[in-house]
């Protein structure tokens, strides 16, 4: 699943336009643009407290320091992994989940031998999963002790690497550590980060008052949003039924079953619908993240940093009297719902639920609106602005674009050598899709309106393209020399071997050779993005290859939930 929106890139340039005044007037108009293409980034940031949003501007003024962290890190998660990875999944799983709690792993090893002590110990843990920590604690006291000396090893490393900054930078460092999605986010476009860092440097006030606005306007935001999507499914049951039906596919193609998330962290004692009571058990038990150091776990289908409930991905869960909307689906459960055409088909009121929900917030940096508008960008070429905002047509619209889809589908995987594109499918079938004709020409229309707006706004800062000028016609180049043919093979006399005369080589130039070198040399360390893989109940990790740098790029939670 390749989305990974530039969660900087607006923020970015949000705050260069700060000091738009210093800029020259075509400056700032590409800054502009450029800020247009990507708002929702701002979005995943500015929901954070202020203690973080504080604590990342300081950071990005230090990117070195970020990068020397995301290379401690390659390290050390592998070393974790080796420790644990010849027990079975359900072991590791175990590990991970102790190693959310810092100081858990070395009160366990000083309680070696001690039940009373490790069960003291293991109070931390929900109630659900004690005994089976401490079976484990019980049985692989070596193991823990080898965690323990690893923790002691990167925590004095990472004292070592930050004693040179000042004690407000350290501070910083160390509240990022509870959020490894965040540095994980500042790594992602370091570009972006440096430039964030010194304009937080040259007008610190300026910076904070802006983040402060924006976070008010952008939570009041998405608090109507989610109101609104809780209130349009509590008042259809069918699509709040399609949904729930969507959830149990969506759990069964990544191998997730209930007992994958024994108990249920978040709201095991909370009110399931008041926040009341929410944050002492977030904080508890959800909120701890996996350690920055050692990652999540392998297993995950995507970057999951916090050990969510079951239902998480879905938005919804099972109190005593039905299902309870408790938030938005996740970006990874709209994007596989998206890249399934048949749902369109066979959820058909919560396929248009969704539609219109983007309709009503499609300038929102959310996860439907996220979902929607990618679908949309992804089958521009068909998908016109008409075939989805005619309210009383769009339930049937989707019905023919996910038999469309599921059609061509069909016909690619019988003629696996001769893939057909969504546009060629349907002018061959133009007669059975004749909604869909109309969209494809109105969207033809709109694209080239699109490309029109563009070049008129890169008119503001863009010069304008001069008449090109007639050259001279180019001496036609030397002919290519023939090949040279091998000399054919001479049958030497009876009882010889044979001879045969192979053309000399030419020896391979300096330049040449030293472009490849560089060329495998940059493979070997440049940051794989590995594609996430559907959960399977296999208690062995995959087979152990040579550690390479790694960039997670599947879709990210952004600054928390949505």
């Amino acid at each position: 699943m390749k989305h990974t929106p530039n969660l900087w890139l607006f923020w970015a340039i949000l705050l260069l336009l700060g000091h738009a005044s210093v800029l020259a007037q075509t400056d700032a108009a590409l800054l502009r643009d450029l800020a247009e293409e990507n708002k929702k980034s701002v979005e995943a940031l500015v929901l954070y407290p202020a203690e973080t949003r504080l604590a990342i501007l300081e950071a990005t003024k230090y990117p070195e320091l970020l990068i020397k962290m995301q290379d401690m890190r390659e390290k050390t998660s592998a070393a974790y992994r080796t420790l644990i990875e010849d027990f079975p999944q359900s072991t590791q799983a175990v590990f991970y989940d102790l190693s959310r709690y810092p100081g858990l792993i070395e009160q366990l090893v000083q309680q070696k031998g001690n039940s009373a002590g490790l069960r003291q110990a293991l109070e931390v843990l929900p109630e659900n999963k004690r005994e089976e920590a401490l079976g484990v604690a019980t049985r692989q006291a070596p193991t823990l002790l080898q965690i323990s000396q690893l923790d002691k090893t990167t925590s004095g490393a990472f004292d070592r690497l930050v004693k040179g900054y000042s004690a407000t930078t350290q501070q910083a460092f160390r509240h990022l550590l509870g959020l490894p999605e965040v540095v994980d986010l500042l790594n992602e476009d370091l570009r972006f980060t440096i430039l964030v860092g010194e304009t937080y440097q040259d007008n610190p006030a300026w910076v904070i008052h802006k983040m402060d606005s924006l976070n008010l306007a952008v939570a009041r935001a998405h608090a109507e949003e989610l109101e609104n999507w809780k209130t349009t499914l509590e008042n259809d049951p069918e699509a709040k039924a399609e949904l729930q039906a969507a959830a149990n596919e969506y759990a069964t193609a990544q191998g997730y079953a209930e007992n994958d998330y024994t108990g249920d962290d978040l709201y095991e004692d909370g009110d399931y619908y008041g926040y009341e009571n929410q944050d002492v058990v977030v904080h508890r038990h959800y909120y701890a993240p996996y350690p920055y150091w050692y990652g999540y776990p392998w297993w995950e289908p995507y970057p999951r940093w916090h050990p969510y409930p079951w239902w998480w991905d879905w938005g919804y869960r099972f109190p005593p009297h039905g299902i309870v909307i408790v938030y938005l689906p996740t970006y990874h459960f709209m994007h596989w719902y998206f890249g399934n055409p048949h749902h369109h088909n066979h959820y058909n009121r919560l396929s248009t639920h969704f539609v219109n929900h983007y309709y009503g917030h499609r300038h929102s940096g959310t996860t439907i609106s996220m979902g929607v508008r990618e679908w949309r960008e992804r089958n521009r070429t068909i998908i016109s602005e008409e075939f989805l905002a005619d309210k009383s047509r769009l339930a049937e619209n989707l019905k023919t674009y996910g038999r469309f889809e599921t059609s061509r589908a069909e016909y690619n995987a019988k003629n696996p050598r001769k893939q057909i594109s969504e546009t060629e499918f349907l002018e061959k079938n133009a007669q059975k899709y004749p909604s869909l004709m109309r969209s494809k020409e109105a969207a033809k229309a709109e694209i080239q309106q699109g490309d029109a707006i563009k070049r008129e706004k890169r008119a503001d800062w863009a010069p304008s393209k001069a008449p090109a000028q007639a050259e001279p016609v180019p001496a036609p180049k030397n002919p290519r020399p023939p090949r040279i043919e091998p000399a054919p093979t001479q049958k030497p006399p009876t009882g010889d071997k044979p001879v045969v005369r192979e053309p000399a080589k030419a020896p391979k130039t300096a330049p040449d050779e030293a472009k490849e070198y560089h060329r495998q040399k940059w493979e070997e360390t440049r940051p794989k993005s590995p594609s996430p893989t559907p959960k399977t109940k296999s208690t062995a990790p995959p087979p152990k290859t040579k550690t390479v740098p790694q960039m997670t790029k599947a879709p990210k939670t952004k600054g928390g939930r949505n």
